[in-house]
């Protein structure tokens, strides 16, 4: 499980020149699925672009954490 907080320098794995800071990570249940087994919530985060000042949500599994 990734580690995202608020105020973490996130970047969009298929975009990396989208970068941004985190405004909110939430979970959003899941209602429907192909496999067996229990749901669980799907994490998702929201950051506002340094590149074009949008507030973009994404999947946490598409967004990285910037190291420096």
């Amino acid at each position: 499980m990734k580690i995202i907080r608020e105020g973490d320098t996130v970047y969009h794995i298929y975009h990396m020149s989208n970068r941004g800071i985190v405004q909110e990570v939430y979970e959003v249940p899941v209602k429907h699925s192909s496999s067996n087994g229990s749901f669980t919530k799907m994490r998702r985060v929201k950051f506002l672009s340094d590149l074009d000042g949008k507030l973009y949500d994404m999947k946490i599994q598409d967004v990285v954490k910037d190291r420096t």
